[in-house]
């Protein structure tokens, strides 16, 4: 019986070797991702496409944070409001540019981190404040940004989202103004 037992065993460890060989590797993650249906951007629409990755995810920070840490209502209405908006133009520019191959990372710059950093140590109507005038900054750099790129963009695609983006920017700029925001330097 104990020879069985021995039997049993050594063929059994003998065939993890096989059975490990007969099944299908899985396949890298980069293989699983779905592959560009278009060309790659040019140069010119990738960065903006990067820039705007950037700023969208340093809005969202900082408008979550105002989200509970404004102190009147109003600003905390906006601050919800921004966040759903740049939320939304965060997911169709990746859907976007996903179609082109490109991954957007969604990291703040240094400089962005220790702005939002500094913001989270505010309270009250300085916290108001400094978040309405980065508000304000924020949409008046992207409405250059997006107005540009509606005039040079290579892709149609790229094109039409920066120009219908620009009249959203251009009201949530003066949006911030209305509530209070110092007016943005140019």
């Amino acid at each position: 019986m104990k020879h069985h037992a021995a039997w049993f065993l050594y063929a059994s460890v003998s065939l993890l070797p096989a059975v490990a060989m007969a099944r299908p590797a899985p396949a890298p993650a980069a293989a699983t991702a779905a592959a560009p249906t278009l060309p790659p951007l040019t140069e010119s629409d990738s960065t903006f496409a990067e820039n705007v990755s950037a700023l969208n995810t340093f809005e969202m920070t900082i408008s979550k944070m105002a989200t509970t840490q404004a102190k009147r209502p109003k600003v905390q209405e906006f601050a919800e409001k921004s966040l759903k908006m740049h939320t939304a133009n965060q997911k169709a520019l990746s859907t976007m540019t996903l179609k082109h191959g490109l991954e957007l990372h969604k990291e703040m710059s240094q400089d962005e981190d220790e702005v939002a950093a500094d913001l989270k140590t505010q309270n009250g109507t300085k916290f108001d404040r400094t978040y309405l005038d980065l508000q304000a900054q924020a949409a008046s750099d992207a409405l250059a940004m997006f107005q540009n790129e509606a005039e040079s963009a290579s892709d149609p695609d790229l094109k039409a989202y920066a120009s219908a983006t620009a009249d959203t920017l251009q009201a949530h700029l003066n949006e911030a103004m209305k509530l209070g925001a110092s007016k943005p330097a140019r």
